[in-house]
């Protein structure tokens, strides 16, 4: 197992959404991480959609908070501001006044989440964001009721330019065998660009990545698990660009091979 994860997606910030119930949920979800490999996390709690009151200004002061609390403890875990951005119209505007955050505040990459229930297409959102210097990642689409019923819409997703973001916890069966089935599937096509916790709890939803990156590991080859649970989100949150495109690669059964398919 590599030494150093990194997560874009937690909500271990409390007092915000649906994630951590207080500060010390959100302590703990930290000292499950470091225990569990992640040296870095982005903070993403939900933006737009039903979480209009939360701003970018609050964002960055909880994390702040949350950074220091953990420094005074020794937790030696990294935590940077980021938002889960619901798509809704006027959202480029919001990322662009500082209102709604882009993964580790940098500027780059929004994390996208669609509402669970349909799909709606992305096309033209997509290209949007390319124009104001942007990248979309579209945050669990294994478990998106309609993607599941047409999962031919990630690749042409990832055509367009499009990160993915799968859970580790679906990858487990934690969402049901529908979104394990497909999580596989968009690996073992090389179709995904991060694993993420989408951590909610210590709990119910904790911030663990380990058993999904060996799971990762054995669909694929350790080589691929390093990119997705480690270089990619680090790239991320640093503000350097990741490659977009599906990566192809042989089973580990046979000797390895991998190459990038850009996006057109």
């Amino acid at each position: 197992m590599p030494s150093e994860f990194v997560d874009l997606h937690c909500h271990i910030l409390p007092e915000m959404d649906d994630g951590a119930g207080s500060w010390d949920a959100a302590l703990a979800m930290a000292r499950m991480a470091v225990a569990d490999g992640i040296s870095t996390l982005v903070a993403t709690p939900h933006q737009l959609g039903g979480f209009s009151a939360n701003r970018g200004a609050a964002i960055r002061q909880q994390t702040k908070r949350l950074q220091e609390m953990l420094d005074e403890r020794g937790i030696a875990l990294s935590v940077l501001p980021g938002a889960d951005v619901r798509i809704e119209p006027g959202m480029i505007e919001k990322i662009r006044k500082g209102e709604v955050l882009t993964l580790a505040d940098r500027g780059r990459h929004v994390l996208l989440e669609l509402p669970h229930e349909v799909y709606l297409p992305l096309d033209r959102l997509l290209g949007d964001l390319k124009r104001h210097g942007l990248t979309g990642i579209l945050s669990h689409p294994e478990r998106n009721q309609g993607i599941l019923a047409g999962p031919d819409l990630v690749p042409s997703l990832v055509r367009a330019g499009c990160l993915i973001q799968i859970t580790a916890a679906s990858l487990l069966g934690g969402f049901g065998s529908r979104s394990r089935s497909l999580a596989e599937t968009l690996v073992r096509q090389g179709l995904v660009h991060f694993v993420s916790t989408d951590a909610h709890s210590p709990r119910s939803r904790p911030p663990l990545l380990s058993e999904a990156y060996d799971r990762v590991a054995a669909l694929t080859s350790q080589a691929m698990a390093d990119q997705w649970f480690c270089h990619n989100p680090a790239a991320v949150a640093d503000g350097r660009p990741v490659a977009p495109g599906n990566r192809s690669f042989t089973t580990p059964a046979r000797r390895s091979w991998f190459r990038w398919t850009q996006a057109g």
